[in-house]
């Protein structure tokens, strides 16, 4: 029986592949094989057409004579001839063998409008510097903060996102550079939907697309509110047919994408700490005695004697759940689109996290055939929780102050030869291990057991709309808004304990007398409020004239009005931990504050386009704007701009030019305004003394009495800050839109720049605001592109790229701040350090060596870092090293370059997105936590400190290790803390699978699609270890609040603090059903 076994089974598998042979014969047999050619409208054979069965992901491709063949098993089946560059052609197969196709240009493209200001133009003849960005590009991104998405997009744009603490990213965004050194400030305007709104709480997958308005051509319609450039945002609308439910669920995980390596080994620590204690001459008793140190040596990694990371224990891999559902559709005239987002995200940092719902609701209703209503809603609410540290006992303090960064310098201060919690397994917390770190905090001790600081945010935008036809080409559009946001923060510090890590000769833990966050329970609160209203009405005209001239016109009106106010209080001593309300604490112990300002504008605006036969264009436009910040006689101001263009290719003697789809040559040149100055900076204002901080009261009979005090000289003739741009680009399409591009130059300088007035220090009141100074911004933009289809695979390349120089034109007397230097000629906040040459190997080179004047007395040793002498009273190296001639200006605080990368690719039903974007030849100055060793005298030491000098020829480029700040020799303002913040950055991948439209309809879907996806997923750069280089080079930012620009950082310092809130690498996997 077994012996026959396999013969019956040969018999079998030849049976079946017989069979199977036949019915494959059978069905090629009754395959119907259609063969043909695609020509274009121009005669021309195309290769490359994909001809694919619809609804099928059954096709072929054309070959080099524009020739196919395709077998098709069913005569109603319909081929699809799809081709970049040409409209999309369908054919039924019926009983043909052969059908050829003429594919011609799409028409379309040259019809693409783009959002401009106050309206739309069509892409090919716009003359302004705009760039758009599809909400493609937006959604195969995980980040929680939608404005982080524009990051790389498109050249000109920067987007730094300073920190990956959950809803509060606070980004800083800037067009073309740096325009002002005031606190005016850098940021640009955003629009949503024609009217100022908050973009980070916006949706991603509510918005249609966005522009961005780089040069004052494109921007000047919007005045004294669009010196640093203009973003609009546009959010869908619905249309009319069927009702369309779209829902998506995306599940991430993130961790951080940058540690900093410190050393972590007990014993390796605590040699190290012995070594920077000889070398820095501090008292012996800070030592780690042999005593000390062999336990651990003898019982590595024990709960007593442990080698501890405490960021491990600090920061933790964290999900994120983002859920989005929309309803979309209409029927009669009426349209709708609604949509609603939930983030959930909880931070890396314990005790972090930040919870949002979001909706977007627009609707158009046509009243008659000439009148059309409608509305756009926008709707958040948000809860964002944090530790709560202070650094004081005023509201500010409390409220105001980095908690989250706070925590974790403190993980990074925290010695590696004890952990968290006591080593006996109470769960108790520890204070310190040895004398010498009696002032560590500990950070997990506050995040779980020392209150925390709660923020709960709403917001809302409602901007209703009537647009009126009133004759043929004559239009009127009316839209009024009101913006409304209010916060409350409540920050409860709580007083924690802890206990000596190490028992006593009885075995007792001794409790500690080490107290965090104060000596008594407090909490602060803090309720701010924000409105803003607008309305403006446009006339619009739009006329086509014989002979091809073609006029549009638009003239309109606006105005705002902003009030703020905001209302403080604190209370101590209260009686409980989980005490969220004032009326627990003592009113004895209370104090209050209060802060309001408003402010308003009156705007005329308009614009004039002319184009004779979509071939020569030309544009004008302007806005006459009146603000209440600036005093009366120069209130208003006017900000004109003018731009035209060549449309090459509509030329006669292009048209033998078959391989050239558009050449276009633009210019423009135009004036902008800021007006963001601060409130009533003109006027006479007074200071009103607070108890206990200012000396200002007065005694009269016994009785204190509240004074008051003129702090700041006023100047009533401060004026606009004026930017001008210039602009001169080159668009072009080639190969039926296949190659694609364009460059610019441009020069963007902003006058009459408002600073302090530069005065000597013994003048007693603070300097007046004057208008003077002057900066400057001359870059190149380029962007190149590729895209094609052959066969069932399709891909598209694209690049851009952005270089610019800053030049502080006018400034007056130089000034040095701290690491940077202010002078005309350079570059804004250009370094100004000594130059290191080198370590300094035995006595012989110091003696024999320049003369060091910066030690405040504290002579340099042998693995002392060593400088250049480079000049000295009379201009030439004097033999002496001192901050007044040897300190010189190093570039680097502005980036050479700034790229992205994007490669889009699809094969059948699978799709492939990388995004690249980065930075070459910037240069930041870090001299803080994460690169100085042994940081307030027990922090553990970075990398370097393991590769530091340690002996004549050990090294010549890292000193030797010390303790502390305070050891002038090494810690001066040096190209030695000037570290390479060049970096590339992997931002996105995604992979994604559509199900092919046949399977998802029998389960009553029109679309279904997974994907998974990795953000910052890897960085290269030379920056120092573990520290993010990306957000190097921005002002700490106060994380209060996520309210508006009345909390954004207007510093313009350059900070030495780089280790914070790490950005998260995000590891996604989502789902979008369409129904």
């Amino acid at each position: 029986m077994n012996k026959k076994l396999p013969s019956f089974k040969n018999r079998l598998q030849a049976s079946l592949g017989f069979g199977f042979m036949l019915m494959l014969f059978c069905q090629a047999s009754l395959a119907q094989q259609i063969s043909g050619k695609v020509i274009s409208d121009d005669g021309e054979a195309l290769p490359g057409v994909n001809v694919l069965i619809e609804g099928t992901t059954t096709g072929a491709s054309t070959d080099g004579d524009g020739k196919f063949v395709l077998n098709v098993n069913d005569p109603n089946a319909v081929l699809v001839f799809s081709f970049i560059g040409y409209t999309t052609e369908r054919r039924t197969v019926g009983n043909q063998t052969t059908i050829n196709i003429t594919l011609t240009a799409d028409l379309q493209k040259l019809a693409e409008v783009v959002v401009v200001g106050y309206g739309v133009q069509k892409k090919v003849n716009l003359t302004a510097a705009v760039a758009t960005i599809s909400a493609e590009d937006l959604v195969s991104r995980q980040s929680p903060n939608t404005i982080s998405l524009l990051q790389g997009r498109t050249p000109g744009l920067q987007v730094v996102q300073n920190s990956g603490q959950p809803g509060l990213e606070n980004n800083d965004i800037r067009i073309r550079g740096q325009s002002t050194f005031s606190n005016a400030g850098n940021n640009p305007l955003i629009l949503i939907d024609g009217v100022e709104g908050r973009m980070d709480l916006l949706n991603p997958n509510m918005i249609a697309d966005i522009s961005v308005l780089k040069d004052a051509a494109s921007a000047a319609v919007y005045g004294s509110r669009a010196a640093n450039g203009v973003i609009l945002v546009t959010t869908k609308k619905g249309k009319e047919g069927r009702l369309n439910i779209d829902y998506s669920y995306t599940y991430s995980s993130m961790k951080p994408s940058m540690k900093v390596d410190r050393v972590t080994n007990a014993v390796e620590y605590m040699e190290l700490m012995n070594k920077a204690i000889d070398h820095s001459g501090k008292q012996p008793t800070w030592y780690y005695t042999p005593e000390m140190i062999q336990p651990y040596r003898d019982n590595p990694n024990s709960a007593q004697y442990p080698s501890y990371d405490w960021t491990d224990a600090l920061i933790r891999t964290a999900p994120m759940h983002k859920h989005f559902l929309s309803l979309s559709g209409g029927k009669g005239g009426t349209t709708f689109n609604a949509g609603l987002g939930i983030l959930d995200e909880t931070g890396m940092l314990l005790a972090t996290g930040y919870k949002r719902y979001d909706a977007q609701i627009n609707f158009k209703t046509e009243l008659s055939k000439f009148v059309t209503f409608g509305s756009d809603i926008s709707i958040a609410r948000g809860k964002r929780t944090d530790t709560a540290i202070t650094a004081g006992s005023t509201i500010a303090d409390l409220i105001d102050f980095n908690s989250s960064e706070d925590q974790m310098l403190s993980a990074y201060a925290a010695p590696p030869v004890a952990t968290p919690w006591l080593p006996d397994g109470s769960g108790r917390f520890t204070a310190y291990a040895y004398p010498n770190h009696g002032g560590n905090k500990n950070p997990i001790a506050i995040a779980t057991d020392g209150g925390g600081k709660r923020a709960d945010n709403t917001y809302l935008l409602f901007s209703p709309y009537l647009n009126f036809k009133i004759l043929p080409g004559l239009t009127a559009d009316v839209r009024g808004a009101f913006k409304f946001q209010e916060e409350m923060i409540k920050a409860l510090i709580v007083s924690s304990y802890g206990n000596e890590f190490f028992p006593d000769a009885n075995g007792v833990y001794k409790a500690n007398a080490s107290v965090w966050n104060g000596g008594t329970n407090s909490l602060a609160q803090r309720n701010a409020r924000e409105n803003q209203y607008t309305a403006y009405a446009t006339l619009r005209y739009d006329k086509t004239f014989a002979g091809g001239h073609h006029f549009t016109g638009m003239v309109g009106y606006q105005q705002e009005n902003y009030r703020y106010d905001r209302l403080e209080a604190y209370r101590t001593k209260l009686p409980s931990k989980t005490l969220w309300d004032l009326f627990a604490g003592a009113a004895a112990a209370q104090s209050t504050s209060s802060n309001s300002y408003e402010w308003a504008t009156q705007s005329v605006f308009g614009r004039i386009n002319y184009d004779y036969k979509d071939k020569y264009l030309v544009e004008f436009s302007f806005r006459d704007d009146a603000s209440s910040r600036f005093p009366s006689d120069n209130r208003m101001a006017f900000f004109p701009s003018v731009s035209a263009g060549w449309r090459l290719t509509q030329e006669s003697f292009m048209s033998n030019v078959s391989w050239m789809d558009e050449l276009k040559l633009r210019g423009s040149w135009g004036q902008l305004g800021n007006q963001n100055i601060g409130n009533y900076p003109y006027q006479n204002s007074l200071s009103i003394s607070s108890e206990g901080t200012e000396q200002l009261d007065y005694n009269f009979g016994g009785t204190i009495a509240q004074g008051v005090s003129k702090r700041t000289t006023n100047n009533t003739k401060i004026k606009w800050e004026t930017t001008s741009v210039a602009d001169i680009g080159l668009d072009f399409s080639l190969f039926h839109s296949k190659v694609f591009g364009s460059v610019d130059w441009y020069e963007k300088r902003t006058s009459d720049i408002l600073r302090a007035l530069q005065v000597p220090d013994h003048m007693g009141l603070r300097a007046p605001t004057i208008n003077d100074g002057i900066m400057k911004n001359t870059g190149w933009e380029f962007i190149l592109g590729h895209k094609n289809q052959i066969g069932k695979f399709g891909y598209s390349i694209s690049a851009n790229l952005e270089t610019y120089k800053n030049t502080l034109v006018r400034y007056g007397n130089r000034e040095i701040v701290g690491t940077n230097i202010r002078q005309e000629g350079l570059p804004f906040n250009e370094y100004y350090l000594l130059v290191q040459d080198g370590v300094y190997q035995n006595q012989a080179e110091i003696d024999n060596g320049p003369t060091p004047s910066y030690t405040s007395g504290l002579l340099p040793k042998p693995g002392d870092l060593k400088f250049k002498d480079i000049s000295g009273p009379d201009g030439v190296p004097d033999g002496r090293v001192d901050l007044t001639y040897d300190r010189v200006p190093v570039k680097g605080a502005f980036p050479k370059f700034n790229y992205g990368f994007n490669v889009t690719a699809t094969y059948g039903s699978f799709d492939l997105t990388v995004f690249i974007q980065g930075v070459y030849g910037r240069k930041t100055f870090v001299k803080d936590w994460g690169v100085s060793p042994f940081n307030q005298a027990a922090a553990p030491p970075s990398w370097w400190a393991t590769k530091a000098w340690d002996g004549e020829g050990t090294s010549n480029t890292i000193p030797a290790v010390y303790v502390d700040s305070q050891y002038t020799p090494n810690n001066q303002n040096s190209t030695f803390w000037l570290g390479n913040s060049s970096y590339l950055r992997i931002k996105n991948v995604q992979l994604g699978y559509t199900l092919p439209a046949a399977w998802s309809q029998k389960v009553k879907m029109q679309h279904l699609r997974v994907f998974a996806s990795g953000d910052n997923l890897y960085t290269f750069t030379k920056f120092f270890k573990g520290l993010d280089p990306e957000r190097a080079a921005q002002p700490i930012p106060s994380t209060a609040s996520s309210f508006g620009n009345q909390f954004n950082s207007t510093s313009t310092s350059v900070p030495t603090r780089a280790a914070i809130f790490p950005q998260p690498t995000i590891y996604s996997f989502g789902v979008r059903a369409t129904f």
